[in-house]
């Protein structure tokens, strides 16, 4: 008796909740990225969702599969849950296949403010063809922060994260720092967000506010 109490309750929990559609940015497209339920649209903000570049584009060549992305959900109108840009990353097992023996790989973290005030943690990462010295993993570390610093301080933050994305940036970086050493590869293994610019609030509306 006390099981099927519990099944009852568990079962009226889930009636009460409603499916919210998950929607992209508008830099993404605006696509449908999945469902998610709640019993309150206030529960629905702050939470994430994960997707594949290659799944968000349709387009499964180069190294989209490996790309991913993680929105978070900021405003909720309806039946729909709008995201915003909170992190990209690449999978781990396509870093681990990047890997190898008797190579380096050199790696870094830069923070960068866009022009348009956003505020990244952009870690680049390159794998040479063999192992080089100290001194040419300084020079290519070197390299890899100036390019990203120029990129991202000259630029908006769409810009700058799709060039990141798709693969400008990095290949920027692997044109001038093969020249230090050979390199089999480069990438931006993560972007973070972490700082947004606030909001511009109109006069209309701080007129209204205190009226």
């Amino acid at each position: 008796m006390a099981r099927k109490r519990r099944q009852a309750r568990v079962k009226d929990k889930w009636t009460m909740k409603k499916w919210f559609t998950l929607i992209a940015p508008e830099y993404f497209g605006m696509a449908e990225i999945g469902e998610t339920p709640a019993d309150d649209e206030s529960k629905v903000i702050n939470r994430t969702v994960e997707i594949t570049l290659a799944e968000l584009t349709n387009d499964y060549s180069n190294q989209n599969p490996y790309k991913k992305l993680i929105f978070k959900v900021y405003r909720v109108a309806g039946n729909n849950a709008y995201t915003k840009f909170h992190r990209f990353e690449l999978t781990r097992e396509y870093l681990n296949s990047l890997t190898r023996r008797r190579t380096s790989k050199i790696e870094d973290v830069i923070d960068v403010t866009t022009v348009d005030g956003y505020t990244l943690r952009v870690k680049p990462v390159a794998f040479t063809v063999k192992r080089c010295k100290t001194s040419q993993k300084r020079a290519i570390r070197a390299i890899m922060r100036d390019i990203v610093l120029n990129f991202g301080s000259s630029k908006k933050f769409v810009q700058f994260l799709q060039e990141c994305v798709l693969g400008k940036v990095p290949s920027e970086i692997y044109k001038n720092a093969k020249k230090i050493y050979p390199l089999r590869r480069v990438e931006i293994r993560k972007i973070e967000l972490l700082k947004e610019p606030k909001p511009i609030v109109s006069e209309e509306k701080v007129a209204e506010a205190v009226a």
